[in-house]
């Protein structure tokens, strides 16, 4: 693995946690916004916890199914 490989490596995956960081503070501030919009007050809230939750979900689903793709692919 040459220095240009590595480095690479290390770019792509600071990325996807920049993408993710920023991904999750919108999606808290959105659930926040939603459970003061439109539930009652004295209700628990939801969103807050649902809205990042299916983000992680569905992003690793997407990395396993991009990475499963590229092993596949090597062989």
């Amino acid at each position: 693995m040459t220095k240009l490989s590595s480095n690479f490596q290390w770019t792509k995956f600071a990325g996807l946690a920049s993408q993710w960081a920023i991904a999750l503070i919108v999606l808290m501030y959105s659930g926040r916004y939603i459970d003061q919009k439109f539930m009652s007050a004295g209700s628990k809230p939801m969103f807050i916890w649902i809205l990042p939750f299916l983000f992680i979900i569905l992003s690793l689903l997407r990395i396993i199914r991009d990475t499963k793709k590229k092993s596949d692919d090597l062989e």
